[in-house]
């Protein structure tokens, strides 16, 4: 009995003395460089903090509810991958609404420094949220280096994301000039090719800018919302 539980206690010891090994060799986090706004969108930063030369990496990131991940955002950041590692960083939506973030590069390349940012990403934040503190959690975070090591541990790492209330403009006023028309669907067009509006483009706040938010700018003009 003594020396089961003395295995147990050195089991323990063990594990936690991994534990903070790793979270010291390697740790993934989520920030962001500004405040989310309801009823917006806003980017969030994956990194990667890692001591060996890293081949790829993945891991899971719980969204606050009411902030949804933009499908084909995910976007590599320059300078942390050297030429010929040509990256395929992809981002699968899971049934929980959380998202799974993974980033496979060429064998033999590996990621260039030892921290700093991975990816970025944008997220749609529902006008229904109340502005406040929200936790975006990473979790499952995997890294597999060069040397053939594969490192898998479950940390919880939690970046507090400050929401703040949104532009009062009416829904729809994708331009922000006090009405709903035609300039509007313009604008939604242009989101779509790339360019910046300064109002809320998801009209119909479902995480993308499509087509769909100009039938539903179409349905307001008609009186139908």
């Amino acid at each position: 009995m003594k020396k089961r539980i003395l295995l147990s206690l050195v089991s323990f010891f063990m594990m936690t003395t991994t534990w903070a090994t790793l979270k010291e060799m390697y740790q993934m986090t989520v920030t962001a460089d500004a405040n989310g706004k309801t009823g917006a969108t806003a980017t969030l930063t994956l990194n990667l903090k890692n001591k060996d030369l890293p081949i790829n990496w993945s891991c899971i990131v719980t969204l606050p509810e009411g902030v949804t991940y933009v499908d084909g955002s995910l976007a590599i950041v320059e300078g942390r991958y050297p030429e010929g590692y040509n990256p395929e960083p992809k981002a699968t939506v899971n049934g929980n609404g959380t998202v799974t973030f993974t980033c496979e590069g060429e064998d033999g390349v590996t990621l260039t420094n030892t921290a700093g940012a991975v990816a970025t990403f944008e997220v749609a934040v529902a006008s229904t949220v109340e502005p406040g503190d929200y936790a975006v959690i990473v979790n499952e975070s995997t890294v597999a280096t060069a040397n053939g090591n594969v490192y898998n541990w479950p940390n919880a790492n939690e970046f507090t994301w400050t929401i703040e209330a949104g532009s009062t403009a009416k829904k729809g006023d994708v331009n922000t000039d006090g009405s709903v028309d035609v300039a509007d669907v313009v604008a939604i067009l242009n989101k779509m090719a790339g360019q910046e509006v300064s109002g809320n483009a998801d009209v119909n706040n479902d995480g993308s800018v499509d087509v769909a938010d100009v039938v539903a700018i179409l349905n307001i003009m008609a009186g139908a919302e």
